[in-house]
């Protein structure tokens, strides 16, 4: 963030935390200077009381929590001391209570919606991660489907520019006319198949998404369950208003039936986050018993903060609308717990009345506030988890632009090779001409292409297991060498004898070139291909039972010679012979780890 941004937020920020503290001053220093000045309209009035509210909600919004709990504490002795010196008419342990619901009350508030806040910007800060870990994501996935692709089309491609090739080299050495349309078919078909394979990776649709639904279902969000604090507060209220009915001046009744009453009437508080409605009714019905027959809960400070609590979770857990319902009940109850107690004598009863109304109205509007910041947070919460589920149409997005540049490589690549060889075999048909100078080029051209091909599977043979048995056979039959093809290594990625990595892609190269060899030496030959894993290393076994005698190598270092260099390199070995039956064979160790 930078200073611009970071200056005027700072400045902000201590804006707030001068504006908190200063109406906590004033919510403690104006009572005592009101006794001072013998102001009995303030010490009398509800001034004392709103500011009380005020200060005890800035401190816990805006002060940092040590100063706000310092704060409220001197605050609260303050009124308590002010209140006492007035000449009040109640216990000054009452008066703490009542002071601490006061200040404490609305200062847990505050502070509960500042916390709110910084869940709500630290879930917006996780939402950027996240987005900024699925953009990693794409890349990776573009790479993995570059990979995908690659080996797949290079593959077959590659397999079938050998087989031009080996065609080619055999007409040199036993001239042919009849292998030029042979050849122009060969290529033409391998240009059909670029054109498919191209087609296929610039139309594919992605597939539709499995989980849309799943961020709506989301939105819905779980109701709350009972916790662990909702029974701890309702316990300790509970208890602190066992214990006020034991010392309030308005107390009557058998004092272990008023503890069995309070307990009674705090016990739906364990309800108020997952059932808000039924806490409302339960609490009101045993609050207005109570009040009729035992010591009347208006007349208690345990009793207010008791009505301050439910009326705030009316605001806060009530869903939609509801809120207006459960709080017409908790005003109803209350209404009626005042009624039955017989209070409307005291000639303070009006005021207090009235503090009690603000107090309750306050209550249900710092609880709708707090369900706003709740309804912000699980929609954050929402969006979080529908950047999750739809993180695969990113990907798909990701692939779908791979496919169109690797499109744009493979057309480099092998058309323009293919497409010499065509227009050297039909140029060749038509002249009726000597075909060497024709069938020289359309072996540059097929060595040429098959080095790049070669070159992109060398690179990308790490995935699927390319020792798999129709692989290799595939392998024979662009080649036209017929293969028996014996693999006892796992064919399924998962499986325990599953060959991948740099070792396994090695041993096909390994493969790969020996076929090759047998189909330019010994042409009509077949061949056995033996591979398995022995060991921390694969072991493969190429051997032909023709008779072919030429020098084994494919030129320019890409045959047995250049790979022996780099089998040896990994820690392995790569030999071949003359078997004793006049046939030829390869055997290659290639460790799975290199050492």
């Amino acid at each position: 963030m930078s200073d611009d941004v970071l200056l005027p937020y700072a400045s902000r920020m201590s804006r707030r935390t001068l504006a908190g503290a200063a109406l906590l001053v004033l919510a403690g220093a104006l009572p005592l200077l009101a006794v001072a000045l013998d102001q009995d309209w303030y010490l009398d009035g509800p001034l004392l009381v709103l500011l009380a509210i005020a200060g005890g909600y800035a401190a816990g919004a805006w002060l940092p929590r040590e100063a706000a709990a310092a704060g409220c504490v001197g605050a609260v002795g303050a009124l308590v001391l002010a209140n006492q010196l007035h000449g009040a008419t109640y216990h000054p342990v009452d008066d703490l209570v009542f002071f601490l619901a006061i200040v404490g009350g609305p200062a847990a508030a505050g502070a509960a919606v500042s916390l709110r806040a910084a869940q709500v910007a630290r879930l917006e800060r996780l939402q950027a991660d996240l987005t900024a870990q699925q953009e990693v994501e794409v890349r990776a996935a573009r790479v993995e489907e570059q990979v995908r692709v690659e080996q797949e089309v290079h593959a077959r491609l590659a397999e079938r520019i050998a087989a031009i090739a080996v065609l080619a080299e055999g007409a040199q050495r036993t001239p042919d006319n009849g292998v030029l349309p042979v050849i122009e078919g060969e290529a033409r078909g391998v240009l059909d198949q670029l054109r498919g394979a191209l087609g296929a990776l610039s139309t594919e649709s992605p597939p539709a998404s499995e989980d849309q639904g799943a961020a709506a279902d989301a939105s819905e969000g779980a109701a709350p369950g009972v916790g662990v604090w909702d029974v701890a507060l309702a316990a300790g209220l509970g208890a602190a208003l066992a214990v006020e009915c034991a010392v309030a001046p308005a107390a009557r009744g058998p004092l272990w039936l008023n503890a069995v009453a309070a307990a009674v009437v705090a016990a739906p508080l364990v309800v108020r986050r997952s059932r808000p409605l039924l806490a409302v009714v339960a609490f009101s019905l045993a609050g207005v018993l109570m009040s009729a027959w035992l010591t009347p809960l208006p007349a208690t400070v345990t009793g207010v903060a008791l009505l301050l609590v439910v009326f705030y979770s009316v605001g806060a857990w009530c869903r939609r609308w509801w809120w207006v319902a459960g709080w017409a009940l908790a005003l109803a109850g209350s209404v009626v717990m005042d009624t039955v107690a017989g209070l409307d004598d005291d000639a303070d009863s009006g005021d207090a009345a009235w503090i009690v109304v603000v107090l309750t109205v306050g209550a249900v509007a710092v609880g709708r506030v707090t369900a706003g910041w709740q309804e912000r947070l699980r929609r954050t919460e929402v969006v979080v988890g529908e950047l999750e589920v739809r993180a695969g149409a990113a990907v798909r997005l990701a692939r779908a632009e791979e496919r169109q540049a690797l499109a744009s490589r493979l057309h480099d690549t092998v058309a323009h090779a293919m497409t010499v060889v065509c227009l050297q075999a039909a140029g060749h048909q038509r002249a009726g001409s000597d075909p060497g100078p024709a069938l020289r080029t359309i072996v540059d051209a097929a060595g040429t292409g098959l080095a790049e091909l070669r070159d992109g599977l060398d690179a990308i043979e790490t995935g699927a297991n390319p020792l798999e048995g129709s692989r290799i056979a595939a392998v024979g039959r662009r080649m036209g060498v017929d293969l028996e093809v014996d693999s006892e290594v796992g064919s399924e990625v998962g499986e325990p004898d599953h060959p991948a990595g740099p070792a396994a892609g090695l041993a096909f190269r390994v493969v790969r070139e020996a076929v090759v060899n047998v189909a330019r030496h010994a042409p009509g030959a077949s061949a056995h291909v033996h591979v398995r894993r022995v060991g921390p290393a694969l072991e493969v076994e190429v051997a032909d039972d023709g008779r072919g005698g030429l020098p084994v190598v494919t030129g320019a270092g890409r045959g047995l010679t250049g790979l022996r260099d780099t089998v040896v390199g990994g820690g392995g070995r790569l030999e071949w012979g003359p078997r004793a039956d006049g046939g030829f064979s390869v055997r290659a160790r290639i460790p799975e780890e290199t050492p």
